[in-house]
């Protein structure tokens, strides 16, 4: 599967999904699944493709409210993680979601361990911020409004 079709297909998968419709839900997890595990290690899309899959359980979670869908969203987080290259935008945004993660997960279980792991992941996400490259464009300079 070419880099093209594999993001193409999980966004698919993801968009045509029925929205309340659980079957549907649950049918488009298990197919971006599907795609994520059959992507050959460090494609290039499998942070974009964890991050589908995250906003689909994140969903799920949502309307089912059981621990165990809470703890899906974290694994999926984890795995945007572990597969996001250090020093790009891509890995804050992981980083982002496995802090938003443990945070929802410990409104859910009040385990103490979920808020300690979310601050391990705030400084995480805010080493991540603070190793991508400034960019190179300068911004131009504002100019006030002028009423005459």
């Amino acid at each position: 599967m070419s880099d093209e079709e594999f993001i193409h297909t999980a966004l698919v998968v993801a968009f045509t999904a029925a929205p309340g419709h659980p079957r549907s839900l649950q049918h488009a997890i298990d197919e971006i699944y599907r795609l994520l595990h059959e992507a050959p290690a460090g494609h290039p899309d499998l942070v974009i493709g964890w991050g589908v899959l995250f906003d689909l359980l994140q969903e799920r979670a949502e309307h089912s409210g059981t621990l165990g869908d809470w703890d899906a969203l974290v694994d999926a987080a984890g795995c945007m993680v572990l597969v996001a290259e250090p020093g790009t935008e891509l890995a804050v945004r992981a980083w982002r979601r496995q802090w938003q993660a443990l945070l929802l997960r410990h409104q859910v279980s009040r385990d103490p361990a979920d808020l300690r792991d979310a601050k391990v992941a705030a400084v995480a996400l805010a080493g991540a911020a603070a190793a991508v490259p400034r960019s190179v464009h300068q911004p131009r300079p504002r100019r006030p409004w002028r009423c005459d």
